[in-house]
């Protein structure tokens, strides 16, 4: 394990400098939802008297984290591991944190780090956006970083420009299936500052290296099981750019990114998605009017045929 070049915000909350180790223990964002090493881990610690650990609490008092000191060894510098149940506790607990939070109240814990709930969670997104990067997420990768130019087309960006000009969005924005980034530079310099997802831990790793993602702000997640994730009515607004390919055989997916979709998003909040063909962007609608979406469906056709050529907005 290799000190990271960066000051993050996890070295922040605890007050360490940029040259000391840290190690959230699960191997992704998604995996603490169960915390399945977590558990195993924190059942040990609980049985040796001398574990030095401390917790992480929030502005509501609430135990969010455990930090355990690990001394330098033979086999490894020293560094600080850390455990969460920030992600399992919402948007309901589940056993996981239940465990976790009884696993805490029995630990006698040497300090308190103070912090917030949306700081520390941004931590967390910060963390293993890093890690992935770094390439230590990925047993054996041989992806080389790709050009910037996969990232960003000029002529996509004029487009989508014309699209957020006609078609304000506010309020808290979550961007699904978010891909290298192409569609998120675009909202960032316009202003907005999405929270973006995508279950394609590769092309996340793309957009980050060439900065088009936001490390705070980008999670791998399975846009299938959003509200296991975000509580209901967490955005104001929804967007996907460029969503496909979708087909007959394979709409069931997709429609359930629309029913979990319509779960998050506030009540009259808005929801606006492109696709590149006319019968993707109906399977999109009907999934979306199931679930008491009320909408319209735009012809955005141009003579090169290529992107954002069929538009929904609607609102909940």
């Amino acid at each position: 394990m290799k000190a990271h070049e960066t000051l993050m915000l996890i070295h922040k909350i605890l007050g360490l400098s940029d040259n000391e180790n840290i190690c959230f223990v699960e191997e992704s964002y998604a995996s603490l939802r169960n915390n399945i090493l977590t558990l195993a881990y924190l059942e040990n610690i609980r049985k040796d008297p001398d574990a030095r650990i401390s917790g992480i609490k929030d502005e509501n008092g609430n135990i969010i984290g455990l930090v355990l000191f690990n001394p330098e060894s033979e086999e490894s510098e020293s560094f600080m591991a850390i455990f969460t149940n920030i992600i399992s506790s919402g948007p309901v607990p589940n056993n996981s944190s239940r465990i976790f939070s009884g696993i805490a109240g029995d630990l006698n814990l040497e300090r308190l780090y103070k912090t917030t709930y949306r700081k520390f969670n941004e931590a967390v997104i910060e963390y293993f956006s890093i890690e992935l990067v770094n390439r230590h997420l990925c047993e054996n990768c041989h992806i080389t970083k790709e050009p910037f130019n996969m990232t960003y087309i000029e002529s996509r960006n004029a487009r989508l420009n014309g699209i957020l000009e006609k078609n304000k969005l506010k309020g808290e924005i979550l961007e699904i299936c978010c891909g290298n980034g192409m569609s998120t530079l675009p909202l960032i310099r316009n202003g907005y500052n999405p929270l973006s997802i995508d279950y394609d831990k590769c092309q996340i790793c793309q957009g980050l290296e060439h900065n088009s993602l936001d490390p705070k702000r980008t999670i791998v997640i399975d846009a299938t099981k959003l509200s296991e994730f975000f509580s209901e009515s967490s955005f104001d607004t929804i967007v996907g750019f460029m969503l496909g390919t979708i087909y007959p055989f394979n709409k069931s997916i997709w429609e359930k990114m629309m029913t979990e979709a319509v779960k998050v998003l506030k009540p009259e909040g808005m929801i606006l998605l492109t696709v590149n063909k006319k019968e993707e962007i109906e399977i999109l609608k009907n999934a979306l009017e199931l679930n008491g979406i009320h909408g319209e469906l735009i012809d955005n056709t141009d003579s090169k045929g290529i992107y954002d050529q069929w538009i929904y907005i609607g609102n909940k």
